[in-house]
């Protein structure tokens, strides 16, 4: 049974802000010589950290509550708290300044279940748009697993585009089924009224 609250669609929303958070950090950062981005980077982890400290909070709150219907908790509401995970790490290792490597990595392994997930809500047909929802956590998921070539110097500035190409176009879909929800979570509620009222 679900819960009266659903917030699946400011959830994908803020999934799709942080996604073009990335890219645009991903894409300023790969324009500017090694040694001179410690004011960048600081600043986006801040950004980074914020973001994954929401989407840790409301993952794991969603992991525990089980606020949607049935088994979309599982394929849902696990890889939120996942992102934000990740973001929190990333942004710390920004703000701090500390080698980004191992934090690539371990965002690298985090997104082996998202895999996962994909192919679960695939195969299942979850979600209104099952083929969309598949394709944002693989886009997202690839983006996540080749994190760790962007902390070698010897990768070249086109793999920074693919990054970028890959997290935008996870954010573009994350933002479309958001504001899908959005309005049908809207048109479902639109009359109802509090029993107080």
């Amino acid at each position: 049974m679900a819960l009266f609250v659903d917030i699946l669609d400011i959830l994908l929303q803020v999934l799709a802000w942080g996604l073009l958070a990335g890219a645009s950090w991903v894409l300023l950062r790969s324009g500017m010589p090694r040694g001179e981005t410690e004011k960048l980077d600081k600043g986006f982890g801040y950004a980074f950290f914020t973001i994954g400290l929401y989407a840790f909070v409301t993952g794991l709150w969603a992991t525990f509550a089980w606020p949607l219907p049935s088994s979309y908790n599982i394929v849902l509401s696990d890889p939120y708290a996942l992102f934000g995970i990740a973001y929190l790490a990333l942004g710390l290792a920004l703000i701090y300044g500390a080698d980004l490597r191992g934090v690539m990595y371990m965002i690298a392994f985090l997104s082996l279940s998202v895999f996962i997930y994909a192919a679960d809500i695939y195969s299942h047909h979850m979600t209104a748009e099952p083929a969309a929802a598949a394709a944002m956590y693989i886009f997202i998921a690839l983006a996540a697993l080749l994190s760790p070539l962007l902390t070698y110097r010897s990768t070249s500035r086109w793999f920074a585009y693919i990054e970028i190409a890959l997290l935008v176009i996870g954010a573009l879909l994350s933002a479309y089924i958001g504001a899908s929800a959005t309005f049908e979570h809207t048109a479902d509620w639109v009359k109802w009224v509090p029993f107080y009222g």
